[in-house]
């Protein structure tokens, strides 16, 4: 039978009973669990501190936040145990509303529109387990062989946020395969107010500029299209200010896609609060979750504009 290391790094001080509470409700022997409460201030510091004092045979990396399902330590070990290319496993984290702020971000981080392929991380569906990559998966739900983390290279502490999609890269070059299984839950609280929504968003524009950069992998050449996006939209008022004065009538096709694109999300906007039963309830609700999406998609963007010019 195999173990288990689970790691949770976590502010010094800071109570992370609930977490620890979901562990121990695990349908899987306690004499093949270990756990490790990683103190610091640098989470990646501290998981590669703890994988290296580890014993398990797969090392399961949850948050502070996170609230495990009963099942998901028996559900990764059959998939482990059913082939030995398999070396990472993973599953959503659903997000635990309490309130219609959180409601509106949850509903703007699932939509794919907003986030493409990520959706993933926080979605739950009914779909089989399935072969899939780092935009499946997330680091508060991952469970990975300890060998192979080590074959790896451990995480990059230079990588912060996103050092989990670089080290998935090299696992995945290395050979190995990644399994996406929806059943494999926890559930932890989103971003509960827009500054602490806005500052994720921009965290991960940045993580996602320095993960291209220091750890290079062809297909996250996808993500410079956020850099040329924000570049295109702060471009807009100056070629508005070109038109307006030259009278140049090809300059009015320029804002042809943005226009398309307002048209696409406000509708989209529409059709998450037609879904989530609020539409005709207030006016601002409309505003509030359009402002939501749309930090959403440009804070990201802009932040990894920004980095690009540093």
């Amino acid at each position: 039978m195999l173990k288990f290391t689970i790691i949770i790094p976590h502010r010094v001080g800071e109570n992370i009973e609930k977490t620890l509470e979901g562990v121990y409700l695990s349908n899987y022997p306690k004499e093949n669990i270990e756990i490790f409460q990683a103190e610091g201030t640098h989470p990646t510091v501290q998981r590669n501190e703890c994988i290296k004092q580890s014993a398990g045979d797969i090392v399961y990396f949850i948050d502070n936040d996170s609230i495990v399902s009963a099942d998901n330590i028996k559900e990764a070990s059959t998939i482990f145990e059913s082939d030995e290319k398999i070396a990472i496993v993973g599953g959503p984290a659903i997000h635990k509303v309490s309130s219609l702020i959180e409601m509106y971000i949850d509903k703007c981080m699932r939509a794919y529109y907003a986030v493409g392929p990520i959706a993933n991380r926080y979605r739950f569906d009914n779909n089989d387990v399935k072969e899939g990559s780092d935009r499946d998966v997330i680091l508060c739900n991952l469970f990975v062989r300890r060998n192979v983390l080590f074959e790896a290279g451990l995480f990059n502490e230079d990588l912060y946020p996103n050092e989990e999609n670089a080290l998935i890269d090299k696992i995945l070059s290395l050979g190995y395969k990644l399994i996406y299984n929806p059943r494999i839950i926890v559930q932890r609280p989103p971003r509960s107010n827009l500054k602490a929504y806005i500052k994720m968003l921009l965290n991960y524009g940045r993580g996602r500029f320095e993960q291209l950069f220091r750890d290079f992998n062809i297909k996250n050449l996808i993500f410079i299209l956020p850099s040329l996006f924000a570049n295109y939209i702060l471009l807009s008022p100056i070629v508005l200010c070109v038109y307006h004065f030259s009278k140049l009538n090809v300059l009015k096709y320029y804002f042809l896609p943005l226009l398309v694109y307002i048209i696409m999300t406000f509708l989209l906007v529409l059709y998450i609060l037609f879904v989530i039963k609020v539409l005709y309830q207030k006016f601002g609700e409309y505003l509030y979750i359009l402002l939501c999406f749309l930090l959403l998609i440009f804070s990201m963007d802009l932040d990894f504009f920004t980095e690009s010019l540093e």
